[in-house]
């Protein structure tokens, strides 16, 4: 690899891999709605228009529409996610593009949150399906790493993560929290593994879609118990039986993809915390209030 294209460059995942790209001494070339992108692409909205002599050896797909379920959001994850990818596969093979590295997710897999199946999700597995149909029409080798919930330092992941978001105000802040009882496990993985894990799959022949389950899993109570041991400052649990619980979530095993990657998550949630404490970044976290 010596030139990546990163589609959703200010993405949290993206601008990771252009961190850890930068690291490697990797060309990068980015794709985005700004006129400061080497090319300019408005998924759903308009093809992208490659610059004349612009080639890149893989591409890096990390932008997406999280809208609701309503008819509106329905039809932006569709066209983002989804219709999109005709655009995104024509744009590989104009940039002369051997690998395209998906960033998935796991909402894809109907079993994993049974009677909550997605538009998110379901436009991100049919995005999949594209990606290997263009594949085989266009001889490049494609691979989606269905990731679990991505967390990161600078507090970003709030806007997805809104209870790992509060977990982390309360606890840094030394106050009580009032949370759900839990029914089942959560899956974080760190953005800056998720980035590792992403450039490994585009190092190596991996091939189709990879579960990404972090080998560590805890329940909400669990990761709240992590973050008030490490800032120390006071504070705890309280059960709030009148709030829904966290229902059970049935996340896949990782350790097939990470024996196929020949890599693992390095940053557990007590690690990942520390970073948080230790950065300084804390009162990015919330909401402070939540239903």
């Amino acid at each position: 690899m010596t030139t990546a294209l990163v589609i959703g460059p200010r993405s949290m995942l993206g601008s990771q891999i252009i961190e850890r790209l930068r690291a490697l001494d990797i060309k990068i070339l980015t794709a985005g709605r700004s006129a400061a992108d080497d090319i300019v692409l408005d998924l759903g909205a308009s093809e992208a228009k490659v610059p004349e002599g612009l080639s890149a050896d893989i591409v890096f797909h990390c932008a997406a529409s999280f809208a609701g379920d309503g008819d509106k959001g329905r039809r932006q994850n569709f066209d983002v996610n989804t219709a999109s990818a005709v655009d995104v596969a024509q744009l590989v093979k104009e940039l002369g593009a051997s690998v395209l590295v998906y960033a998935g997710s796991a909402s894809s897999d109907e079993i994993l949150d049974p009677g909550n199946f997605t538009s998110y999700g379901l436009t991100k597995g049919l995005a999949e399906q594209v990606f290997a149909w263009a594949a085989q029409k266009q001889g490049f080798r494609f691979c989606s790493l269905r990731f679990p919930q991505i967390y990161d330092t600078e507090g970003r992941c709030c806007s997805h993560q809104a209870w790992f978001g509060r977990i982390i105000a309360y606890a840094s802040r030394g106050e009580n929290i009032r949370m759900p009882r839990s029914l089942g496990i959560r899956n974080f993985i760190h953005v800056r593994d998720a980035a590792d894990l992403m450039i490994r799959a585009g190092h190596t022949e991996v091939r189709g879609i990879l579960n990404i389950s972090h080998p560590e899993a805890m329940n909400s109570d669990e990761i709240a118990v992590v973050a008030y041991d490490t800032f120390g400052i006071g504070g705890n649990v309280i059960d709030a039986p009148e709030k829904a619980p966290f229902r059970k979530i049935n996340f896949p095993d990782g350790a097939q993809a990470f024996s196929q990657l020949n890599l693992l998550p390095s940053i557990t949630m007590k690690d990942g915390i520390e970073m948080i404490r230790n950065a300084g970044t804390a009162k990015a976290f919330g909401p402070m209030d939540l239903t």
